[in-house]
């Protein structure tokens, strides 16, 4: 056995061996990776830090040895809470670049540096062609191989599923072939039908279920980016195998726990009624769980809506047709109210916006369609569009932000959240249906805050735009609020007429 402070110097020794002859180190390479599995953490911690340092030197073929080595260990090599540290390393590849002309810091924050020209990423290639390997590696994490009984820890599981996420999310700088997609698409769905389906969200961590949530929302993302750029060919029609990859998001949602979870959570009184303080730092605190499963909810029906506008009638919507069969199941288990999704996303004002911004432009969608989506699921839309309504959903935001116009431009200014786009379509909306949305919000007695605010953000935008202190182009926010501004002001001169 080989002590903590001897077992430091072999490491940084291998390491310096490496960094100065690049090649021809195999056995110290070797040594290394052993290290990294280390039944000491502090010791596994600094053989993964060398590692780290070997690949910020820039030795591409140093690099993909590893990645090589970390997608394919034992299945033993799961058990200790050291082994994330390997999906430490591999989301340390996805994040660097290639050139080793330029010496990059080791601190932590280098992040800008080590992402320039992605397009050139070995690594993440390397990766792309280990895809069989990863997907092995990640199944091993949640499923015990052979005659193994236990999983990997908790920490280890939630490790990969973020390497997962960052992985998917580098994807969307480069530019894939068709065959690497379909076998990125096929590895997913292979986790999903084998591990994400089966898995119990109810026992586990809140950390595990929002990694999943979250690896799921990205993968949307990269699914449909590609379906919007990539080309069809004979062999691979991307609306095609987006639409089957949303029917197995819904099977998901459907058929595992993860749906009945949430909405278990959402409906106990005593979990929603923490404290913000405990629910937030608590490790089984149902918010952060329920934030993640909102957003994923917003991002799949926008997805679910487009493509059901886009696609003809065919064979391939059987499947597609469970929801609107369950609708009435989903509304007798008290799908979250307006009240219970400001709740639980008020203190996060990115998911908040963009969950926000989904609902309304689910909304936009189905506005005055007729197609294959009011048909069959028509009980389920009007539920949603009834409970969700745009205007009032507007109401409660401004309300939640106190009817405060500044704590708006505040979010309108951020890079951080949607507050733009969002805004600009909820603004649009409410002039195209202003007779509708007026006589709603009257009669909720909420025109005149929303109206309030509107208006007073109007002339702090004018205001800081004056000074020059506005830091982008104002024009079509400004020209929305005044075409709003100017309806709202003839429905005053028309109530005053008929007085």
């Amino acid at each position: 056995m080989v002590d903590w402070c001897a077992a430091i110097r072999l490491i940084v020794a291998c390491s310096t061996a490496i960094q100065s002859a690049g090649e021809g180190t195999d056995a110290e390479l070797e040594t290394l990776l052993e290290f990294l599995g280390h039944e000491d953490v502090l010791v596994a911690y600094a053989a993964k830090e060398e590692l780290r340092k070997v690949l910020i030197r820039g030795r591409i073929v140093t690099g993909n040895i590893i990645v090589k080595v970390l997608c394919a260990p034992l299945p033993t090599a799961w058990k200790r809470e050291v082994s994330g540290f390997r999906f430490q390393l591999l989301r340390q590849f996805v994040k660097m670049r290639d050139s080793g002309e330029s010496e990059i810091d080791d601190s932590e924050d280098r992040g800008n540096e080590e992402e320039d020209n992605p397009a050139e990423n070995s690594y993440v290639q390397e990766l792309l062609k280990n895809l069989q390997q990863m997907e092995t590696v990640v199944r091993s994490v949640f499923i015990p191989a052979g005659c193994q009984t236990m999983t990997a820890p908790h920490s280890v599981q939630c490790e990969a599923l973020v390497f997962m996420s960052d992985f998917v999310k580098r994807l969307h700088d480069l530019d894939i072939a068709g065959r690497s997609q379909l076998e990125l698409i096929e590895l997913m769905m292979t986790l999903m039908n084998d591990v994400f389906v089966t898995m119990n969200y109810s026992s586990q961590p809140t950390f595990v279920s929002c990694a999943v949530l979250g690896l799921l929302g990205d993968f949307q993302e990269l699914m449909k980016s590609w379906n919007h750029h990539t080309r069809a060919d004979g062999e691979n029609n991307p609306e095609v195998v987006y639409s089957k990859w949303l029917e197995w998001c819904l099977v998901w949602l459907l058929q595992s726990s993860c749906t009945s979870t949430a909405l278990q959570f959402l409906n106990d009184e005593e979990s929603l009624n923490t404290a913000s303080h405990e629910a937030f730092v608590a490790k089984t605190s149902p918010y952060p769980f329920l934030q993640q499963w909102l957003l994923y909810l917003s991002r799949m029906g926008v997805a679910f809506i487009e493509i059901s506008l886009t696609q003809k009638v065919s064979s391939d919507w059987e499947m597609l047709q469970v929801p609107g069969q369950t609708a009435v199941s989903w509304t007798q288990q008290k799908v979250p109210s307006r009240q219970q999704l400001f709740m639980v996303l008020a203190e996060q004002d990115d998911m908040m916006v963009e969950v926000l911004n989904g609902l309304t432009r689910m909304a936009v969608l189905v506005d005055g369609t007729d197609s294959i989506l009011t048909s069959l699921f028509s009980s389920f839309i009007e539920h949603m569009t009834t409970e969700y309504d745009p205007d009032l959903l507007f109401a409660d935001l401004v309300d939640t932000l106190g009817q405060d116009h500044l704590v708006l431009l505040d979010l309108l200014i951020s890079n951080e959240t949607q507050m733009l786009e969002y805004l600009m379509r909820y603004l649009r909306r409410l002039s195209t249906h202003w007779n509708t949305s007026q006589r709603k919000l009257q009669t909720e007695q909420r025109l005149e805050g929303v109206m309030s605010v509107l208006i007073r953000l109007r002339l702090e935008i004018d205001r800081l735009v004056a000074a020059d202190l506005f830091p982008y182009s104002a024009g079509p926010l400004t020209r929305r609020l005044l075409a709003v501004e100017q309806l709202y002001e003839e429905s005053d001169d028309e109530d005053a007429e008929q007085l």
